[in-house]
């Protein structure tokens, strides 16, 4: 992704909930022009300049040649490749559709940082140096990501996360909100950290994390 550089197509948010409206807000922040959003079912909502679709009326209404996707689906918990974001990149993907990210005015990102094309840059974020993002990456309201430190696709940083210093988020990570990753850990792929938690060493794949300092837990309910 590259903030300097003006993206023309008009673009269809896919998933608008509580966090496809925050993305949209973003977009509109950004410049872009939002043709449609989608969710279960059609919607009239007057207080919108766009109209609200279901998917194939999406796909029926816009060709691949027309339109970007951006995902507004977001995530309270890992991301695996049977959870509903990656399935709806898929489907998407096997049409022809090219999904884009988007970089908030208000966010501050170093200049050597490289940003996947789909990553998701919202308000009030800081990347700092030596800093790299994955695709279809959340780095939601006002969290921090430190020097020298890789998340990777699919993951969610939650608003008011921080992380410090070459830290490395595996896959499908979910972090968050107010959770604190110190320097020089390694999260490998979707782990779980709970709001308000602080990191202090390094977890294997899969491990789920709370409190301070943060130790292990098992996260009842988990279905993917």
């Amino acid at each position: 992704m590259s903030k300097n550089i003006q993206q023309s197509k008009p673009v269809v948010v896919v998933g608008f909930g509580g966090h496809g409206r925050v993305c949209a807000a973003a977009l509109q922040a950004s410049g872009r022009k939002i043709l449609a959003a989608t969710d279960l079912t059609q919607k009239i909502d007057s207080s919108l300049m766009f109209p609200i679709l279901t998917d194939e009326q999406a796909i029926t209404r816009y060709s691949p040649q027309e339109v970007e996707i951006v995902l507004g689906l977001g995530s309270t918990l890992p991301t695996s490749k049977e959870s509903p974001r990656p399935h709806i990149v898929k489907r998407f993907s096997q049409k022809g559709y090219r999904f884009t990210g988007f970089c908030h005015p208000t966010a501050w990102i170093s200049a050597d940082c490289s940003l996947a094309e789909s990553a998701q840059i919202h308000a009030g974020v800081i990347i700092q140096p030596g800093c790299s993002i994955g695709e279809h990456t959340i780095l939601n309201t006002r969290c921090s990501i430190d020097h020298d430190s890789n998340v990777g696709d699919f993951c969610h940083i939650a608003p008011g996360a921080t992380t410090s210093g070459n830290v490395t988020l595996g896959e499908g990570c979910h972090i968050g909100t107010g959770a604190n990753i110190v320097h020089d850990i390694e999260l490998r792929e979707r782990c779980f950290v709970a709001a308000g938690a602080t990191v202090v060493r390094s977890a294997c794949e899969g491990t789920h994390l709370r409190g301070t300092p943060a130790r292990q837990f098992v996260l009842r309910g988990l279905k993917h």
